[in-house]
């Protein structure tokens, strides 16, 4: 039992426990998956008012420290570092810093002639009010885009969002109400908590092997979990564990879908860097799939533009919680890419980024021989499954003492006591050339073939 040393004589009581949480997780002697003690029994144990201990789990849960679930707990979510890192606070001083999946900025298209372009154009009507799901010639370039993701829709069926987490929420809001459930799979996107968490629904994890999403189990779960509503999947190059579903598994689970009144939201975000990737859900299954596709990791990231295609049936309501939101997403940004997909910008971007993930890959593959899950294409990540003698965070630790940052699979975990799979990420993509990206990678193939307690460098 988590035991701070505060009782009722300190001052600042909120402050100080806040402050103790934070030590303790910060200095590893609470680990991601540890519980804590409740609410009362914690309140009891150091004679603290119960409102103050309930204060401090809310606020921990606001900061990403702990995930509480009713009926299960509260526990430590994942350790500090690793949630600043995501929170966008910046890399870390020092080591090499993998943790975070970007999409090779160092290729971005230059931002002044655009700028330029439009200045000279005439501009200033882009400051004006514009339409919910974005203006015609906009969501004309994104059915370009999507058609170069395998995905034939209308300019009409397309919105645009603000980035593929604003599509994320908005079609869970669409497609879901407080109190029902999302199936995912048992490592997923951390930013699905978030989305779930602010929705109040649960979440529950499905078991994985080597090409995702396992439809036996997923067929299990449904029967389990009779509010369950939605499956949330990143079929191509999946986050983390860079697999992607065979043609014959996406069929699968489209009719599993489709026999349950399952929704389906796709993450695709990584589709183009694949090569010849299946056809999408939304191919397959397309009145019940909201499929999201984004510029982000293959263009820029910092337009925060995304392609959401919903359901037919969902597309007023998706539009409702546009409004809702951000009232419609900002011009500016719709216009630049309208414009880089028109003249070819964003494919030469694409190819440019495809071949550097690709070159990336090979490091790694040499880097770490076996270690490193094959990707199937220019993934911006490498996956390490860890054997027994190895716990990920063990594994963090080890490596960030090494001069490498990296997550481990608390970091992805739908919730943190379930799942099988233990490894870590490496986002490729993190480091600034391929002399830093293989000096961390080196360290890191000497920590798995020297075991735990062995030192190891990124020289």
């Amino acid at each position: 039992m988590w035991m701070p040393n505060v009782n009722r004589f300190t001052p600042r009581k909120h402050q100080a426990l806040m402050a103790a949480l934070r030590e303790e997780i910060r200095s590893g002697r609470l680990n991601p998956g540890d519980r804590l003690p409740a609410q009362r029994d914690l309140s009891q144990a150091i004679g603290v008012a119960v409102g103050t201990i309930a204060r401090v789990y809310r606020d921990a849960g606001a900061e990403g420290l702990i995930r509480s679930t009713v009926g299960r707990g509260s526990y430590v979510a994942r350790r500090a570092d690793a949630f600043i890192a995501a929170a966008g606070a910046g890399p870390l001083a020092g080591p090499v810093d993998l943790r975070i999946n970007r999409g090779l900025n160092m290729l971005d298209p230059p931002l002044g002639p655009a700028l330029r372009a439009l200045a000279d154009a005439g501009c200033q009507d882009l400051l004006t009010d514009r339409e919910q799901g974005g203006e015609r010639a906009h969501r004309e370039a994104a059915a370009v885009w999507l058609r170069r993701c395998g995905v034939e829709r209308s300019a009409e069926q397309i919105l645009l969002t603000a980035g593929a987490q604003n599509a994320l929420l908005l079609s869970l809001s669409a497609c879901t109400r407080p109190g029902q459930a999302v199936l995912t799979e048992e490592l997923t996107y951390p930013g699905l908590r978030e989305a779930a968490d602010m929705l109040g629904l649960d979440l529950i994890p499905v078991a994985m092997d080597g090409e995702g999403l396992e439809p036996d189990a997923l067929e299990r779960a449904l029967y389990a979990h009779r509010h369950a509503a939605v499956l949330y999947t990143c079929p191509t190059i999946q986050n983390p564990t860079t697999t992607t579903q065979p043609e014959d598994r996406r069929r699968r689970i489209a009719a599993l879908a489709a026999r349950h009144g399952l929704w389906i939201v796709e993450d695709d975000i990584h589709r183009l860097y694949a090569d010849d990737p299946p056809p999408s859900y939304a191919v397959l299954l397309p009145e019940r799939t909201f499929f999201i596709a984004t510029l982000s990791k293959v263009v820029c990231s910092g337009l925060r533009l995304g392609f959401l295609a919903p359901p037919e049936a969902c597309l007023r309501l998706v539009l409702r919680r546009i409004l809702a939101t951000l009232w419609a997403v900002s011009p500016l940004p719709a216009e630049i890419a309208a414009r880089w997909i028109s003249d070819g910008t964003a494919a030469a971007t694409l190819r440019a980024k495809r071949a550097e993930a690709r070159a990336r890959q090979a490091i790694a593959a040499e880097a770490l021989g076996s270690h490193a899950h094959p990707a199937g294409g220019a993934s911006l990540c490498s996956w390490i499954e860890l054997g027994p003698e190895w716990t990920s965070d063990g594994f963090v630790a080890a490596a960030l003492a090494a001069g490498v940052a990296l997550l481990g699979d608390a970091s992805f975990r739908p919730l943190p006591d379930q799942g099988r799979r233990r490894g870590v990420r490496l986002g490729l993509g993190a480091a600034a050339d391929h002399h830093a990206l293989r000096r961390a990678l080196d360290a890191t193939a000497c920590l798995l073939a020297q075991g735990p307690g062995r030192p190891a460098t990124a020289t």
